[in-house]
């Protein structure tokens, strides 16, 4: 479907017609269309020990969508568990087009221990600029931590 300017021009008691709620929908329908995501499921388990912030996955957890300006919704839920014999700390981080997005302990700081344990986020970036954009996931921990099969990771453009 096309995008058609929407009418504006309407007067007090003017009744809607059945080409105005097609027009809507039309719209309604290319506004779906235009909307870009991209997203991805591990499929085997991930074990890593990193001081520095690092790409989780550079091969998979790395998103790229064409935006058409605006705003971005960033997901990811996972279970961790620590790998190695002490309890960690392990942060997660956005890079979008090679620029981490948050500080010093990235986007969210939680400790890995024994049990598995499920951890996620959701963040909205706003007034990303038009174009292509490639979004990825990163980690850091002081001692060896694993992501377990079936993390999701998602962008989408809202």
């Amino acid at each position: 479907m096309a995008w058609t300017t929407p009418r504006t021009d309407w007067a007090n008691g003017e009744l809607v017609t059945a080409a105005d709620i097609n027009a809507i929908g039309e719209n309604l329908a290319a506004l779906r269309e235009t909307s870009t995501a991209a997203s991805y499921t591990t499929t085997a388990l991930i074990n890593a020990y990193a001081r520095e912030f690092i790409d989780l996955d550079s091969e998979n957890l790395n998103l790229t969508i064409n935006t058409s300006g605006g705003d971005v919704l960033v997901h990811f839920h996972g279970v961790f568990a620590h790998g190695s014999a002490d309890d960690t700390d392990n942060c997660l981080d956005i890079v979008i087009d090679g620029n981490r997005q948050n500080g010093e302990d990235g986007l969210m700081r939680f400790k890995a221990d024994r049990r598995r344990r499920a951890q996620s986020f959701t963040r909205l970036f706003q007034n990303v600029d038009a174009g292509s954009h490639t979004f990825k996931l990163q980690w850091r921990n002081w001692n060896r931590v694993i992501l377990y099969a079936g993390a999701q990771f998602w962008v989408r453009e809202i």
